[in-house]
Protein backbone atom coordinates (compact mmCIF):
# COMPACT_ATOMS: atom_id res chain seq x y z
CA UNK A 1 0.00 0.00 0.00
CA UNK A 2 1.51 3.35 -1.03
CA UNK A 3 2.21 6.15 1.39
CA UNK A 4 -0.57 8.33 -0.05
CA UNK A 5 -3.12 5.47 0.21
CA UNK A 6 -2.09 4.85 3.86
CA UNK A 7 -2.46 8.55 4.64
CA UNK A 8 -5.90 8.62 3.03
CA UNK A 9 -6.99 5.48 4.90
CA UNK A 10 -5.95 7.10 8.21
CA UNK A 11 -7.95 10.20 7.25
CA UNK A 12 -10.97 8.06 6.40
CA UNK A 13 -10.75 6.14 9.66
CA UNK A 14 -10.53 9.44 11.53
CA UNK A 15 -13.64 10.70 9.74
CA UNK A 16 -15.42 7.41 10.48
CA UNK A 17 -14.83 7.90 14.19
CA UNK A 18 -16.64 11.24 14.02
CA UNK A 19 -19.84 9.35 13.29
CA UNK A 20 -19.32 6.69 15.98
CA UNK A 21 -22.04 8.08 18.23
CA UNK A 22 -24.60 7.46 15.46
CA UNK A 23 -23.68 3.86 14.70
CA UNK A 24 -25.90 1.36 16.43
CA UNK A 25 -23.79 -1.80 16.04
CA UNK A 26 -20.28 -2.96 15.19
CA UNK A 27 -19.46 -5.41 12.46
CA UNK A 28 -18.67 -8.98 13.54
CA UNK A 29 -14.95 -8.77 12.67
CA UNK A 30 -13.43 -5.49 13.81
CA UNK A 31 -10.10 -4.38 12.33
CA UNK A 32 -7.24 -6.11 14.08
CA UNK A 33 -9.22 -9.24 14.90
CA UNK A 34 -8.39 -12.61 13.48
CA UNK A 35 -11.77 -12.81 11.78
CA UNK A 36 -12.49 -16.03 13.67
CA UNK A 37 -14.84 -14.35 16.12
CA UNK A 38 -16.02 -11.07 17.48
CA UNK A 39 -13.74 -10.85 20.51
CA UNK A 40 -11.82 -7.59 20.84
CA UNK A 41 -8.06 -7.41 20.45
CA UNK A 42 -6.36 -7.63 23.85
CA UNK A 43 -3.39 -5.46 24.82
CA UNK A 44 -0.37 -6.72 26.71
CA UNK A 45 0.15 -3.46 28.59
CA UNK A 46 -2.57 -2.04 30.82
CA UNK A 47 -4.24 1.06 29.41
CA UNK A 48 -7.26 3.08 30.34
CA UNK A 49 -10.35 1.81 28.52
CA UNK A 50 -11.27 3.83 25.46
CA UNK A 51 -14.73 4.05 23.97
CA UNK A 52 -15.01 1.70 21.02
CA UNK A 53 -15.49 3.37 17.66
CA UNK A 54 -17.35 1.75 14.84
CA UNK A 55 -15.66 -1.02 12.93
CA UNK A 56 -14.64 -0.09 9.41
CA UNK A 57 -16.94 -2.15 7.22
CA UNK A 58 -15.75 -4.09 4.20
CA UNK A 59 -17.97 -1.89 2.02
CA UNK A 60 -16.22 1.22 3.38
CA UNK A 61 -12.81 -0.35 2.77
CA UNK A 62 -13.75 -1.18 -0.83
CA UNK A 63 -15.15 2.33 -1.40
CA UNK A 64 -11.86 3.82 -0.22
CA UNK A 65 -9.93 1.43 -2.46
CA UNK A 66 -12.04 2.69 -5.38
CA UNK A 67 -11.22 6.30 -4.48
CA UNK A 68 -14.46 7.23 -2.71
CA UNK A 69 -13.08 9.24 0.20
CA UNK A 70 -15.33 12.23 0.93
CA UNK A 71 -18.31 10.11 1.96
CA UNK A 72 -16.43 7.24 3.61
CA UNK A 73 -17.58 8.21 7.11
CA UNK A 74 -21.22 8.29 6.05
CA UNK A 75 -20.82 4.98 4.17
CA UNK A 76 -19.48 3.33 7.31
CA UNK A 77 -22.22 4.83 9.48
CA UNK A 78 -25.07 3.63 7.27
CA UNK A 79 -23.61 0.19 6.40
CA UNK A 80 -22.91 -0.59 10.08
CA UNK A 81 -26.43 0.59 10.98
CA UNK A 82 -28.05 -1.59 8.30
CA UNK A 83 -26.02 -4.76 8.89
CA UNK A 84 -25.26 -4.57 12.60
CA UNK A 85 -23.65 -7.83 13.72
CA UNK A 86 -25.59 -9.83 11.10
CA UNK A 87 -23.90 -11.73 8.26
CA UNK A 88 -24.27 -9.85 4.99
CA UNK A 89 -23.10 -9.68 1.41
CA UNK A 90 -22.76 -6.62 -0.78
CA UNK A 91 -22.81 -5.70 -4.46
CA UNK A 92 -21.00 -2.47 -5.33
CA UNK A 93 -22.19 -0.62 -8.41
CA UNK A 94 -19.51 0.64 -10.82
CA UNK A 95 -18.01 3.96 -9.80
CA UNK A 96 -17.67 6.77 -12.34
CA UNK A 97 -14.38 8.68 -12.38
CA UNK A 98 -13.32 10.71 -10.58
CA UNK A 99 -14.80 8.42 -7.95
CA UNK A 100 -14.85 10.99 -5.18
CA UNK A 101 -17.08 13.29 -7.25
CA UNK A 102 -19.89 10.85 -8.05
CA UNK A 103 -22.56 8.77 -6.36
CA UNK A 104 -21.49 5.50 -4.71
CA UNK A 105 -24.20 2.84 -4.48
CA UNK A 106 -24.42 -0.64 -3.01
CA UNK A 107 -27.02 -3.39 -2.52
CA UNK A 108 -26.93 -5.72 0.49
CA UNK A 109 -28.32 -9.06 1.54
CA UNK A 110 -28.57 -9.29 5.32
CA UNK A 111 -29.38 -12.44 7.30
CA UNK A 112 -31.33 -11.60 10.45
CA UNK A 113 -30.93 -13.55 13.73
CA UNK A 114 -34.22 -15.39 13.02
CA UNK A 115 -32.64 -16.57 9.72
CA UNK A 116 -34.88 -14.33 7.57
CA UNK A 117 -33.38 -12.28 4.77
CA UNK A 118 -33.51 -8.54 4.31
CA UNK A 119 -32.57 -6.63 1.14
CA UNK A 120 -31.11 -3.16 1.59
CA UNK A 121 -29.66 -0.60 -0.74
CA UNK A 122 -27.78 2.58 0.04
CA UNK A 123 -26.45 5.41 -2.07
CA UNK A 124 -23.93 8.02 -0.98
CA UNK A 125 -23.09 11.42 -2.40
CA UNK A 126 -19.84 13.43 -2.12
CA UNK A 127 -21.56 16.08 0.05
CA UNK A 128 -22.30 13.46 2.79
CA UNK A 129 -25.98 13.06 1.82
CA UNK A 130 -27.19 9.45 1.68
CA UNK A 131 -30.34 7.45 1.16
CA UNK A 132 -31.06 3.86 2.12
CA UNK A 133 -33.93 1.42 1.72
CA UNK A 134 -34.47 -1.92 3.40
CA UNK A 135 -37.05 -4.47 2.28
CA UNK A 136 -38.15 -7.52 4.21
CA UNK A 137 -41.12 -9.85 4.40
CA UNK A 138 -42.73 -10.43 7.79
CA UNK A 139 -45.25 -13.11 8.62
CA UNK A 140 -47.70 -10.61 10.14
CA UNK A 141 -50.42 -8.58 8.50
CA UNK A 142 -49.70 -4.99 7.53
CA UNK A 143 -52.48 -3.89 9.90
CA UNK A 144 -50.72 -5.69 12.78
CA UNK A 145 -47.36 -4.16 11.81
CA UNK A 146 -48.91 -0.68 11.75
CA UNK A 147 -50.79 -1.06 15.05
CA UNK A 148 -48.14 -2.92 17.06
CA UNK A 149 -44.62 -2.57 15.64
CA UNK A 150 -44.93 0.93 14.17
CA UNK A 151 -47.61 2.25 16.56
CA UNK A 152 -45.60 5.44 17.27
CA UNK A 153 -45.49 6.47 13.61
CA UNK A 154 -48.17 8.62 12.00
CA UNK A 155 -50.12 7.22 9.06
CA UNK A 156 -49.71 9.60 6.12
CA UNK A 157 -52.07 7.71 3.84
CA UNK A 158 -52.01 5.18 1.03
CA UNK A 159 -49.49 5.45 -1.80
CA UNK A 160 -52.07 4.57 -4.47
CA UNK A 161 -54.23 1.56 -3.61
CA UNK A 162 -52.57 -0.95 -1.25
CA UNK A 163 -49.34 0.46 0.21
CA UNK A 164 -49.69 2.26 3.56
CA UNK A 165 -47.23 5.11 4.23
CA UNK A 166 -46.10 5.81 7.81
CA UNK A 167 -44.13 8.91 8.83
CA UNK A 168 -41.20 8.74 11.20
CA UNK A 169 -39.62 12.11 10.34
CA UNK A 170 -36.77 11.49 7.91
CA UNK A 171 -37.67 7.80 8.04
CA UNK A 172 -40.68 6.60 6.05
CA UNK A 173 -42.20 3.10 6.35
CA UNK A 174 -44.16 1.54 3.49
CA UNK A 175 -46.33 -1.49 4.31
CA UNK A 176 -47.32 -3.64 1.33
CA UNK A 177 -49.61 -6.68 1.69
CA UNK A 178 -48.04 -9.92 0.39
CA UNK A 179 -49.99 -13.16 0.77
CA UNK A 180 -50.77 -13.62 4.44
CA UNK A 181 -47.91 -11.33 5.49
CA UNK A 182 -46.49 -7.91 4.80
CA UNK A 183 -43.50 -6.48 2.97
CA UNK A 184 -41.96 -3.75 5.13
CA UNK A 185 -39.97 -1.13 3.25
CA UNK A 186 -38.00 1.41 5.26
CA UNK A 187 -36.55 4.45 3.51
CA UNK A 188 -34.55 7.29 4.98
CA UNK A 189 -32.81 10.27 3.44
CA UNK A 190 -29.84 11.45 5.52
CA UNK A 191 -28.40 14.93 5.14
Amino acid sequence: MGLLRRFLMVQVIASVLIFSHMVLADSPNPPGSSGAGSSPVTRSTPQAPKPAGPAVSTVTQQAVNLGVLSSAGRINQVINFLTGPNPSGAFLFPVFQPADSHIFSTSLEITRPDNTTCYASASFFPNQDAVYDSVEYVNKTCTEMERVVFKDLKRVGILKKNIVVLDGGTLKIFLMPAGSGCVVIKKEVIQ
